[in-house]
């Protein structure tokens, strides 16, 4: 499997209930049967790819809500991101070339 990029475009997979409370988000991949809690940062990645979203936009959406250099932010998504396509999560749904 590959590192995401920034230009990536990931959403949430279709295999996956999930329930959100204020603070977290419990999410169940039905095909594994892992249970996963996502708070902070996780919550916000896990609504916004509600709909296809590139890690790019993830990270502009994080660091208008978060105090975070860019270089950290993007270090931080990507790897985030990552962890969530290993576990199922999120599905990628198109790559784009590096520019």
């Amino acid at each position: 499997m590959s590192a995401a990029s920034l230009d990536d475009v990931v959403v949430q997979s279709r295999q996956v209930l999930a329930a959100a409370t204020d603070d977290e988000v419990l999410a169940m991949d039905e095909a594994s049967g892992n249970c996963f809690s996502l708070g902070g940062s996780g919550r916000e990645i896990w609504l916004a790819a509600k709909a296809p979203i590139s890690v790019r936009e993830l990270c502009a959406a994080l660091r208008r809500r978060y105090r975070v250099a860019e270089a950290d932010c993007a270090a931080q998504t990507l790897a985030y991101v990552d962890e969530l396509i290993a576990e199922g999560l999120l599905t990628t749904v198109r790559s784009q070339p590096e520019r």
